[in-house]
């Protein structure tokens, strides 16, 4: 998957109206006091949406028009289109909307999650006429290597060694299956165990495969689906090889996808309609990213495939497309959702990622249909973008077919004010249609034409307020229509909404709530003796290699150990040596020891880390996501200990270093500590301090395990984090989503949008006031080169200066303004003002909120 920068640009968006029928005013709840597409607090929930009023109406032909989602003094609508669904129409057969697990670690805490939240949330992504009610569910196969957000286990770690158990997806596919048997699997490799080879187009990629679809087998799943390796392109002789060995096999029924490349000129259709071979082995041409372009909630207004690509009398697929906030996505979701059809004649279209579930500070932080980053608490958030999944996926099935008469673009031939699809079902009578109106600049009027031998009664209408962050206007029940003797109905539609017309019924919105958010305290230990031999280790995620939990070599009880016996097939280019490690923790943690007891099987070497930060959004400057901030203990089974720091770039200082020979050997087991105080760190081994030394560059962050060499059986017990009496490790994240009046909160006025980890305004005026208690607070904003200056206060004092701007075309997170010596007892204020001014190097006046984080 190729990724560009994920800062999203400003987008204003409108404040959701009230609905009224004939004069009948309805209102499902009052908008929200500010319109930011991400601004929800995680200690409330949707209610339940009324789903239908008791008495279908009658809509006579051009008149008592349905006023859906506005006012009855609201202007007349400027536009007017007609929608003829027509059951005799031609069109394509839908195969459905999907999303991925995988490339990866992005659903990696979610199986860490209380089962009760776990639930909730796999009901809001499977569960029929609850919430996303996927379709298609992308796995990817594992192979220990970094694919984007974390590395997942392979199954086959040496050739011929399997181990079905291994990772989580094919336990998140047997969750999807139980909630909805219809749902479609579709496995992808992103990276491979080194013994595949040096690319996976090979005789052991085929393979590896075949294991990973007998694992599949073995937990009762059956896989639809199958690519090739994700984002390199195609081998025209390999794909027709996998499917004579998928044949051969027994997998007959298994559909090859071809060839999950991210190229806009789809140059696999190219080579399809060149190698008569490679096509017959091929069922779905599947490319990524065919919509453009990439610029936050305005993104993907053009999806495009080529002529090449239509001709070839094979099914096209946007076999990825996503890389969107859970929240501001909802927008761009929608538009694709219709798009990928209507422009590319492509009747697939997955989302990458399903759920954002790993830690926030690595790549691509918050995308996916659901955040769900804090196993400890249980807090989940449900975004917009599984209601505008939603909008699909439970009013049209897979083996639905398009109706051409009844798709195309609100208001003329050209995209500029909504777009529409129909389909109906193979029953030839139910149908629906999905509408989008995030184009548009005003009403709409619209009139359906029903036809062709389709049902004529009674029609359900649903709307999501796209551009509101009051979670009570997303998947909204409407009053029920019927068409006339004609099959004429007339609606009014408002800018900025997705709307389903069905004769369906059984949808539904999730009542499920969150608990309210909190950090995972200290101190925290794990011996892992609660979890299951194979399982990953609790909160730890992945990097690179794999980690689980195994019993102990030389002692009792269960160890973290690592598993990958040499650096994989990687699936990005990665610079330099990479280096299995896994990690985990709060981010915001300052002062505070981490120790564990280690293990050297063979010779090399294995160590802890702090104050560790992922690459985070520096993936996209083009650094190797395994490359991170942190400081670094090892020892080695020579006896050789250090202390290092390293930089987004892997660039390594040693602080200190020295050896210890009782410390010396394999097999033997040493406790290692770590320890953090201001700018004061000290290694101790077996009780012994070792080393102190000073640094100032990294004040907090994660906790890691590691290993210096890719060996499999290295290990690792008693994994401890204590506070250290030195510093305040106790810190509470309040991110900038969460809103409301009450402590721990953001209120917002004016106009402010969101995602890629913040909310920005440039309008002067406007305010993000957080009420707090504690010691002290800091406010963490995205800082670039087009960043502006804001005013902070607090408490209602002076305000103070703050510029964002940095010379960089990269945002990242940084602390922007400290405030300490607070009473701790007392309730507090920190105020963000919008000035609209900039410096003179500045590209734009922008202010930023991320998170403050509170001591």
């Amino acid at each position: 998957m190729s990724r560009s920068s994920l800062f999203l640009r400003p987008r204003t968006v409108l404040v959701a109206a009230a609905l009224s029928l004939a004069g009948l005013l309805w209102a499902p709840a009052a908008s929200a006091a500010t319109s930011r597409g991400k601004l929800m607090a995680r200690s409330r929930w949707p209610r339940p949406a009324r789903h239908r009023w008791p008495a279908a109406l009658t809509v006579m032909a051009l008149a008592a028009a349905l006023l859906v989602g506005t006012s009855a003094t609201q202007a007349v609508a400027a536009s007017t289109t007609t929608i003829t669904v027509n059951g005799s129409s031609s069109g394509m057969t839908f195969d459905g909307e999907g999303a991925i697990s995988g490339g990866g670690g992005n659903s990696r805490l979610l199986a860490d999650y209380p089962p009760a939240q776990q639930s909730q949330i796999l009901d809001y992504l499977f569960k029929p006429g609850y919430g996303a009610q996927v379709q298609i569910l992308k796995l990817e196969t594992g192979g220990s290597g970094n694919s984007t957000s974390g590395a997942e286990p392979s199954i086959e770690e040496t050739k011929g060694n399997v181990n079905c158990d291994a990772g989580y997806e094919f336990w998140l596919a047997q969750q999807a299956v139980q909630r909805n048997p219809a749902i479609k699997l579709y496995g992808l490799t992103w990276s491979a165990p080194a013994w595949v080879g040096s690319t996976f187009y090979t005789a052991n990629g085929i393979q590896y495969v075949l294991d990973w679809l007998g694992c599949a087998k073995q937990h009762g799943l059956t896989i639809s689906y199958m690519g090739g390796w994700n984002e390199h392109g195609y081998d025209a002789n390999w794909f027709p090889q996998l499917r004579s060995a998928l044949d051969n096999n027994g997998y007959g029924s298994v559909q090859i996808v071809a060839a999950d490349a991210n190229d806009s000129g789809w140059s696999t259709a190219d080579g399809l309609a060149n190698n008569p071979a490679f096509k017959a082995a091929t069922a779905k041409v599947g490319n990524h990213y065919p919509c453009t372009p990439y610029n936050g909630s305005s993104s993907y207004t053009q999806c495009t495939s080529t002529p090449t690509a239509q001709g070839l009398g094979l099914p096209l697929w946007a076999s990825e497309n996503g890389t969107l906030d859970y929240q501001a996505g909802g927008a761009p979701m929608a538009r694709t959702d219709n798009l990928v059809y209507l422009q590319g004649k492509m009747v697939a279209n997955i989302n990458w990622p399903i759920v954002a579930s790993a830690y926030p500070d690595v790549s691509f932080v918050g995308q996916g249909l659901i955040r769900a980053d804090r196993p400890w608490s249980g807090t989940y958030d449900v975004g917009l973008s599984t209601w505008a999944m939603a909008h699909t996926t439970q009013f049209a099935q897979p083996g639905w077919r398009y109706l051409d008469s009844g798709s195309g673009y609100l208001g003329g031939s050209s995209y500029t004010q909504g777009s529409y699809v129909s389909l109906k079902s193979p029953n030839n009578h139910d149908w629906s249609t999905i509408v989008e109106t995030t184009r548009a600049s005003g009403p709409q009027t619209v009139t359906f034409n029903v036809g062709g031998g389709l049902s004529t009664g009674t029609v359900h209408i649903w709307s999501t307020d796209l551009a509101s962050s009051d979670s009570s206007t997303w998947f909204v029940g409407n009053p029920d229509v019927t068409p006339d003797g004609s099959g004429n109905f007339t609606v009014t539609l408002q800018p900025d909404r997705s709307y389903s017309f069905t004769t369906t019924t059984g949808q539904g919105k999730g009542t499920a709530v969150s608990p309210s958010a909190a950090d995972l305290p200290l101190p925290y230990s794990d011996d892992f003796g609660s979890e299951a031999v194979g399982s990953q280790p609790r909160y730890l995620g992945t990097m690179e290699g794999a980690f689980d939990v195994q019993p102990c070599v030389g002692r009792s009880g269960n160890c973290v150990q690592q598993e990958t016996p040499a650096r994989p097939l990687e699936w990005g280019n990665f610079n330099g040596d990479t280096r299995p490690y896994s990690a985990g923790g709060n981010g915001n943690w300052t002062n505070y020891q981490v120790s564990a007891d280690v293990m050297n099987k063979a010779a090399g070497s294995v160590g802890i880390a702090g104050r560790q930060q992922s690459a985070g959004e520096q993936w996209n400057a083009g650094e190797d996501p395994t490359h991170v901030k942190g400081y670094w203990f090892s020892l080695s089974d020579t006896g050789a200990w250090s202390v290092t720091r390293s930089d987004f770039s892997d660039n390594v200082v040693t602080l200190a270093s020295g050896t210890a020979p009782g410390a010396a050997g394999l097999g033997s087991w040493h406790h290692l500590a770590l320890g953090f105080s201001g700018t004061t760190i000290t290694a101790s081994i077996d009780g012994t301090k070792v080393g102190t030394v000073t640094d100032t560059a990294y004040s907090a962050g994660k906790v890691a395990l590691f290993t210096g060499h890719y060996t499999a059986g290295d290990q690792f017990a008693n994994l401890s984090v204590t506070p250290l009496s030195g510093g305040t490790p106790q810190t509470v994240t309040v991110p900038y989503s969460t809103t409301g009046s009450g402590v721990d909160q953001w209120q917002y006025s004016g106009s402010w949008s969101s995602g890629g980890g913040n909310t920005w305004s440039n309008t002067a005026g406007n305010t993000a006031t957080l009420t707090f208690k504690g010691n002290g607070v800091t406010l963490d904003s995205i800082v670039y080169n087009s960043q502006g200056i804001v005013t902070v206060s607090v408490d209602g004092g002076a305000a103070t200066s703050v510029d964002l701007y940095r010379n960089s075309s990269q945002g990242v997170t940084a602390p922007v303004l400290t405030a300490d010596g607070l009473d701790p007892t007392a309730t507090h204020t920190l105020k963000v003002a919008v000035t609209g001014t900039k410096n003179s190097a500045s590209n734009g006046s922008w202010a930023s909120v991320a998170d403050a984080v509170i001591t």
